[in-house]
């Protein structure tokens, strides 16, 4: 069956949107067709893949920057007509919902009923659920309520025979043969597309607190901010920014700065944020108090400085190294920067062990070259969050090839045999 009348065929599934408003990395796909069910999107995969098309899911595009260079891309799956929550049940702490829900509708829903998901987002009107477990990407909330996937307790995936695979249950512990939910957190819908996750929810804190440091040197900041790490203190949040970073975020500060969210009831958080300010002031530095509000516009824009949203210019790349080594690599950074004459935006989440170094300055080939040759030694593992396509197109964006990488195949080659799912763009190109 030729391409054509193939992609024809697929139009009767469901909604035919612009491909140019899908241009990923550089390519354009065939066909943007948005499925209006389930069983609708299982059968665009059954006849895409029997025809060899490539398929890339789609939720807000909000973090499409992740993620290689495709092979090739002919069908943009999205998932937006797939919109509904499924089931909540608050009083069980568990909801169910549809990859295309946005953010901003499940927040909503759940803050109905004093409960909420702790997450980093900065357009959370546009990004996706599905999208968020699809990308496996986090924020500083993770240090106080750990990563999404920890809440996650249920997933159902389509997979490209159209059949559909389940993992969990609603259920806050359940025992399954295989962790599906590990297989597709953060895989890109490699393996399958993502239709359904369930989620255990939280309390809702009803009071929060920023308490934001200054320092003069980064060793005075990153020494506060072990000192919170090894005592008693629990803030949800715990990051140190350059000047460049405080910048960015309105802030108008020379130096390295700590940023600390404390959240719960509210005289906690008061006392919280008391104690906070005191060490503060022991370590020598000189603090400053966000409210409710104030502390809510913060962490959007931090979240704007840590995501995945494509760009024309620069680069965004994160690196995993333990928080109490952060100090021995910045000069590194720093002077690979300086070697290429760019000013890097340093967002360190000392919290959960992730850097952030954005570059908006315009790089020629040879300067990002060699500034990502440079950088993607560093630290534990490192990911190229976003850069244009061209210097995408000769690298693995995921750097060094995690020893589990082998096994990735063989998942591939189960799930996906005829590697039409984002074919290219996961770890090792798969």
């Amino acid at each position: 069956m030729a391409a054509t009348p193939v992609l024809q065929q697929l139009t009767q599934f469901g909604e035919v949107l612009d491909p140019q408003a899908y241009q990923l990395d550089g390519l354009t796909p065939q066909l943007a067709l948005a499925p209006l069910t389930v069983d609708a999107l299982r059968d665009v995969l059954h006849v895409a893949a029997e025809a060899g098309l490539a398929v890339v899911p789609w939720g807000g595009g909000t973090q499409i920057g992740l993620g290689n260079v495709p092979r090739a891309f002919d069908l943009a799956l999205d998932l937006r007509h797939l919109n509904h929550i499924v089931s909540y049940t608050p009083h069980d702490l568990t909801v169910a919902v549809e990859a295309g829900v946005t953010v901003a509708t499940l927040q909503r829903e759940l803050g109905r009923h004093g409960q909420m998901l702790p997450l980093d987002c900065a357009t959370p009107e546009r990004t996706t659920i599905g999208g968020l477990v699809a990308s496996g990407l986090g924020g500083p909330r993770r240090y106080g309520y750990g990563s999404l996937r920890d809440l996650l307790i249920g997933i159902t995936v389509a997979l490209p025979n159209g059949q559909l695979s389940r993992g969990g249950g609603m259920v806050v512990k359940n025992v399954s043969g295989y962790d599906m939910m590990r297989l597709h957190y953060g895989a890109f819908g490699s393996f399958g597309v993502i239709v359904q996750v369930n989620f255990k929810v939280l309390p809702a804190p009803r009071a929060q607190r920023t308490v934001l440091a200054g320092y003069a040197t980064l060793d005075q900041a990153a020494d506060l901010a072990m000192a919170v790490r090894t005592s008693q203190l629990a803030p949800t949040a715990l990051i140190v920014l350059n000047a460049s970073a405080q910048r960015t975020l309105g802030e108008h500060v020379e130096g390295w700065s700590v940023a600390l969210r404390c959240e719960g009831p509210p005289q906690a958080v008061e006392r919280q944020a008391e104690r906070i300010s005191a060490l503060v002031r022991e370590h020598g530095g000189r603090e400053w108090v966000l409210d409710d509000q104030q502390t809510e516009q913060y962490w959007a824009r931090v979240a704007s400085l840590i995501d995945a949203a494509p760009c024309e210019q620069g680069l965004r790349v994160r690196i995993g190294e333990r928080p109490s080594s952060f100090s021995d690599i910045i000069p590194t950074i720093e002077a690979a920067c300086t070697a290429v004459r760019v000013h890097p935006t340093l967002v360190l989440d000392v919290g959960s062990g992730l850097g952030y170094v954005t570059i908006d300055d315009e790089l020629s080939p040879v300067a990002f070259q060699q500034l990502w040759e440079r950088l993607c030694t560093l630290g534990q593992h490192v990911t190229l969050l976003r850069a244009p396509a061209a210097f995408k197109a000769g690298i693995d964006v995921f750097g060094r090839s995690p020893a589990s990488l082998a096994v990735l195949r063989a998942l591939k080659a189960t799930f996906d045999p005829s590697a039409v799912l984002n074919p290219g763009r996961y770890v090792g190109k798969l």
